[in-house]
């Protein structure tokens, strides 16, 4: 990524972890929004029949139990 954006790893890297900068903020996002479309790709193959999708979205729902 560093490389597409034309700065150096450790800058990027230093920017990320400090969660009061602009680019870590966009990536933060940016990671979570990936995240919502790969559980609601999830939840659709569940939704068909498949039996990994099955097990990964009951397992993806007790983590979200966890997590409240």
């Amino acid at each position: 990524m560093a490389v597409i954006l034309g700065v150096p790893p450790e800058d990027l890297r230093r920017d990320i972890a400090d969660r009061t900068t602009a680019v870590s903020q966009r990536y933060h996002r940016g990671k979570a929004a990936s995240r919502v479309k790969l559980l609601h790709q999830e939840m659709q193959l569940a939704y068909v029949g498949s039996p990994l999708a099955l097990e990964n979205t009951r397992n993806n729902l007790l983590d979200m139990e966890d997590d409240e």
